[in-house]
């Protein structure tokens, strides 16, 4: 590698060139999910109980602005049960389950950019590395001088593209885990507190509405 400069890598490199914009975007989703997920780090349990004691004194509107306020995807679900709470339970359970589907697909976003980069990253850094080796071998045969100091020179610098490939994908396929793993258990806590949460809207429905469930 002995004189050869990055700015040189990166002149006669189109793989490295992909590789360290992709290891921009990784960095950017990484740093914008860990800001995304720490604002969700409330007591579940603490909201639900708060807007079930509003809802059990008759405010509803109060119940619906303690959920907004929450600025949590379980607060928007819970608004969910409330503003259909005259509904059937079936149709309640079908909104709020329409709404954690919604609530997925929020969680989720972006981080599939992550598992793209830590799959095609060190396939791109091994392509750029092919490339590299073939393109050493014909200055080679162009040359026709330098022996085997030429291909070594070409086939390390080659190397550093598989190199690079490598780092960008570790970090990302790690974040990208991390991330999977906290959706699954802020998707778990919502759903359970969610179901408490239409156990406690057909317990507290009007009588009249109670009754009609039964004989339905």
């Amino acid at each position: 590698m002995a004189g050869i400069s990055f700015l040189q890598l990166l002149k006669n490199s189109w793989a490295i060139d992909l590789l360290l914009i992709f290891s921009v975007i990784a960095l950017a989703v990484i740093l914008e999910r860990l800001w995304a997920y720490s604002k969700l780090g409330i007591d579940e349990k603490a909201l639900l109980e708060r807007v079930k004691h509003a809802f059990k004194r008759g405010n509803t509107q109060e119940a619906s602005f303690i959920c907004k306020s929450a600025n949590h995807p379980l607060g928007e679900i819970l608004d969910v049960g409330i503003r259909n709470k005259d509904l059937p339970r079936e149709d309640i359970s079908d909104l709020l389950d329409g709404a954690l589907i919604e609530t997925k697909s929020y969680l989720e976003r972006k981080n599939s950019v992550l598992s793209t980069i830590s799959f095609i990253a060190p396939l791109l850094g091994l392509l750029g590395t092919v490339m590299g080796i073939i393109r050493a071998f014909h200055d080679l045969s162009v040359s026709g001088a330098g022996g085997p100091s030429v291909v070594m020179a070409g086939v390390a610098e080659a190397l550093v593209s598989t190199a690079i490939g490598i780092i960008v994908a570790i970090p990302a396929a790690i974040f990208y885990n991390y991330f999977m793993n906290k959706v699954k258990t802020i998707l778990t806590q919502i759903e359970s507190n969610s179901i408490k949460f239409l156990a406690f809207l057909n317990n507290n429905k009007p009588q009249a509405a109670r009754e009609t469930l039964k004989l339905d």
